[in-house]
């Protein structure tokens, strides 16, 4: 009877100290990038330390007392916690400035990114095919703010790229509950072919900025756009985004 509950206790101890802290650091993934080809790879590489951490706290302390054991699994918990929390750290913007960025050219427009952006649509929806001929949207998979490419065509060619922007941004805003009567805009430059500018709204409370580019030549519609839903972008950070934007004429 005494073997056997030795053995059960073995059984629950091995479980605690090795599984917990492969399934704690999986979350790793999660928090470190916004990829999900990324993430299954840290999720992997990250449980796999958590399962060598559990080995071998296991192995050092196979033999020992069960207060030991205890205090063993409570410390290798609190470990692989606050790893998590350290790794789940929020960068700011000033640490991402000082990053290289990824180059990548989307029609005919080529901008630097922290984060390479993906194709989430290609079909039109049918309230705005009346619009489009084509659309294809790109963006990265972040959840406190995005950034988005819309590549399209139009099939109206009577309106200025200064009305289209306007009205796509109204729309954006709409979709977070923003006003566009309540933003301030900061147009950094504006033309026949272009428009560019900084725009900043309260959001729960905080004054946060966003960014938009657009580009006109005929039928072809680009633009690429920052877009706060939880925080904003930092000034300096707009102005190395748009910076980097380069227009393929």
């Amino acid at each position: 009877m005494i073997e056997n509950n030795n053995t059960k206790e073995n059984k629950i101890w091995v479980s605690v100290i090795t599984i917990l802290p492969v399934v704690i650091l999986m979350n790793a993934g999660r928090e470190l990038t916004d990829d999900s080809d990324m993430r299954i790879l840290y999720s992997g590489v990250f449980g796999g330390i958590g399962g060598l951490i559990g080995f071998v706290a296991f192995f050092l302390t196979k033999d020992k007392k069960r207060v030991v054991k205890i205090f063993t699994s409570v410390f290798v918990m609190i470990f692989c916690t606050l790893t998590l929390y350290l790794l789940s750290s929020n960068q700011t913007d000033k640490e991402i400035l000082q990053q290289k960025w990824r180059t990548q050219k989307i029609g005919k427009i080529e901008f630097d990114n922290p984060e390479k952006l993906k194709l989430r649509i290609n079909e039109i929806p049918e309230s705005i095919r009346w619009f489009y001929s084509k659309l294809n949207i790109y963006s990265d998979e972040n959840n406190d703010r995005i950034t988005s490419f819309l590549q399209s065509e139009i099939l109206i060619d009577t309106l200025s790229v200064q009305d289209i922007y306007s009205s796509t941004l109204e729309r954006m805003l709409k979709k977070i509950d923003v006003n566009i009567e309540e933003i301030d805009l900061d147009v950094f430059r504006v033309d026949e072919e272009e428009v560019s500018s900084m725009f900043s709204f309260e959001l729960n409370g905080n004054k946060v900025n966003g960014y938009g580019f657009m580009y006109l030549n005929g039928k072809t519609l680009e633009s690429i756009w920052l877009m706060p839903l939880k925080k904003g972008f930092s000034k300096d950070y707009i102005i190395e985004f748009e910076s980097g934007i380069i227009v393929d004429y």
